[in-house]
C-alpha cells in the first residue's frame, strides 16, 4: 500500500511538472524558446517555396527574425565560401588564365568569381596601388628643392662617410669624395639631371646614421653611389678629382667652348607663345584657353591635371575592354565565336595583367629589401614570363598553329597598342574640357 502511494505522487509530480514546463532558478518557471514555422512562401513575391531560394524571384529564403549568433553563422559561411571561390580564381588566373576562360564559355561558371566582378576587383587593387606607389616619373624631372637644414644633413653625411674610421672601402671613399666635389660645385647642367642628382644625394644621410653594416646596406650603398657616379657624368662634364689628388700634375686643357645654343628649362612644362600670332580658327584658341585654365600658363597646374588624367584612367580602360574584344572578334571571325565568348577572354586577360603587374611590384619591393640585384633580376624576368603567359593563353583559348598564334599576337597586340593610344588621347582631351 505505501509503495502505490508512492508511485500515485511521483506520478502525479511528473505530470505537473510536465503540464506547468521546465522551473528555473528559485523556482520561477523558464520560457520555451519560441521556435518559428520554416517559410513556406517568398517574402518577396508571395510565390511557394519549393527549396533554399525562390524559384520565381531568386531571393534566399533565410528569415532574419532568428538570434544574432544565428544571422552571424550564416553570413560567415557566406562570406568563407565567396573567399574561396575568389582565391581558387586568381590562383587558376596566375597558373593557367586560359583555363578560366574555357571553363566559362563551357558552362562551368558557379566554381568561379564572374570575370566582370573579378576584373573590376583587380582594377581596383591595380589603380589603387599605382596611386600609392605612384608610378609616375613626372615629379622626378621637377626640380627639388634643399633648404638649409637639407643641405647641411648631407655635407655631415659625406664628411662622416669619407673620414677615415670609415668603415668604407677606399674605393667607396673616393666615390664620396668626387660627389662631395660636384655637390659643392655652382649648379650648372641640365636642370632635370642637376635634380636627379640632388635626389640620390639625400640618400646618404640614412647610410651615415648606420651603427652597425650589414651586407646588403653595403650593396645598396654600392647602387647609390653608382646612380651619383652616372648622374656626376650626365650633369657636366667629367668628375671633379678630389682635392688631394690635385699635385703637381698640369691642369688638362680646356676643351674647346660649344657654340651657344638655346637654353632648355624643366622648370615650366608647358611654355605658351607670347608673341603676337593668334591661332587662326577659333578651335584652336579654345583649345589654348582650356590648357591655360587647366595646365596653367607655365604649367603651374601641371600635376593636378595629370593627378585627374590618372584618376580617369580606369574608366577608359573598362571602355577599352569590349574594344580590345571586337579586335578578337575580328582576328578570328572564322572561328564564328560569338562576341560574348571574346568580350569573357578579353576580361579575364586585362584581370591577368593587373594582377601581373600588382605581384611583380610587390616581389620587386620585398626584394629591394634583401638585395637590389635581385629585384633587377625580377624586373626583368617575370614581365617576360607574364607576357608568355597571354601568349600561350591566346593559344589555348583559340586553338590555333604556333604560326597564326604568333602572327596574330604581335598584330592583335599593336592594333590593341593603338585602340590604348587613341583612348588615352580622348580621355585627356575630354578631361581638359570638362570643367
Amino acid at each position: 500500500m505505501p509503495d502505490e502511494t508512492t508511485q500515485f505522487i511521483l506520478g502525479d509530480t511528473a505530470a505537473d511538472a510536465l503540464s506547468n514546463g521546465r522551473r528555473g532558478l528559485f523556482g520561477r518557471k523558464r520560457k520555451g524558446k519560441k521556435v518559428r514555422p520554416r517559410l513556406t512562401h517568398c517574402e518577396n513575391c508571395e510565390a511557394p517555396l519549393t527549396g533554399e531560394y525562390c524559384a520565381n524571384c531568386g531571393q534566399h529564403a533565410i528569415d532574419y527574425r532568428r538570434s544574432l549568433l544565428r544571422v552571424l553563422v550564416d553570413a560567415a559561411d557566406s562570406f568563407l565560401n565567396w573567399d574561396t571561390k575568389f582565391l581558387k580564381s586568381i590562383g587558376i588566373l596566375i597558373a593557367r588564365p586560359w583555363r578560366l576562360t574555357n571553363d566559362f564559355n563551357a558552362g562551368r561558371r558557379a566554381r568561379y568569381v564572374h570575370p566582370l566582378r573579378l576584373y573590376l576587383l583587380a582594377s581596383i587593387a591595380f589603380f589603387l596601388m599605382a596611386k600609392l606607389v605612384n608610378f609616375t616619373g613626372f615629379s622626378d624631372n621637377r626640380t627639388v628643392q634643399l633648404n638649409a637644414e637639407d643641405r647641411v644633413e648631407i655635407d655631415t653625411a659625406l664628411s662622416k662617410l669619407s673620414a677615415p674610421d670609415s668603415p668604407l672601402s677606399p674605393e667607396q671613399r673616393a666615390k664620396i669624395e668626387a660627389a662631395r666635389a660636384r655637390w659643392s660645385s655652382p649648379d650648372s647642367g641640365i636642370a632635370q639631371q642637376r635634380a636627379k642628382f640632388d635626389r640620390a644625394m639625400l640618400r646618404l644621410p640614412r647610410f651615415a646614421e648606420k651603427t652597425e653594416w650589414k651586407p646588403k646596406d653595403l650593396e645598396k650603398l654600392d647602387t647609390t653611389l653608382a646612380t651619383l657616379e652616372k648622374l656626376d657624368r650626365e650633369v657636366e662634364g667629367p668628375p671633379i678629382p678630389p682635392a688631394d689628388s690635385v699635385g703637381d700634375n698640369p691642369a688638362p686643357a680646356a676643351l674647346p667652348t660649344p657654340p651657344p645654343g638655346p637654353q632648355i628649362s624643366f622648370s615650366p612644362v608647358i611654355q605658351f607663345d607670347r608673341g603676337d600670332s593668334e591661332p587662326k580658327d577659333a578651335f584652336g584658341r579654345w583649345i589654348e584657353s582650356r590648357v591655360k585654365e587647366k595646365v596653367g600658363e607655365d604649367g603651374t597646374k601641371a600635376t593636378l591635371f595629370l593627378d585627374t588624367l590618372r584618376s580617369n584612367v580606369p574608366t577608359m580602360m573598362l571602355f577599352c575592354v569590349p574594344l580590345f574584344a571586337f579586335v578578337l572578334k575580328v582576328l578570328y571571325f572564322r572561328q564564328r565565336r560569338y562576341y560574348i565568348e571574346h568580350l569573357v577572354y578579353a576580361l579575364h586577360i586585362h584581370t591577368f595583367a593587373y594582377v601581373a603587374v600588382v605581384v611583380i611590384t610587390l616581389l620587386g619591393m620585398g626584394a629591394e629589401r634583401i638585395s637590389p640585384a635581385l629585384q633587377q633580376v625580377l624586373i626583368v624576368i617575370l614581365p617576360f614570363i607574364a607576357i608568355a603567359q597571354v601568349f600561350v593563353s591566346i593559344r589555348r583559348v583559340y586553338g590555333q598553329g604556333w604560326f597564326m598564334t604568333t602572327f596574330k599576337f604581335l598584330l592583335g597586340g599593336l592594333v590593341y597598342l593603338c585602340v590604348l593610344a587613341l583612348g588615352v588621347g580622348v580621355t585627356a582631351f575630354i578631361t581638359l574640357v570638362l570643367p
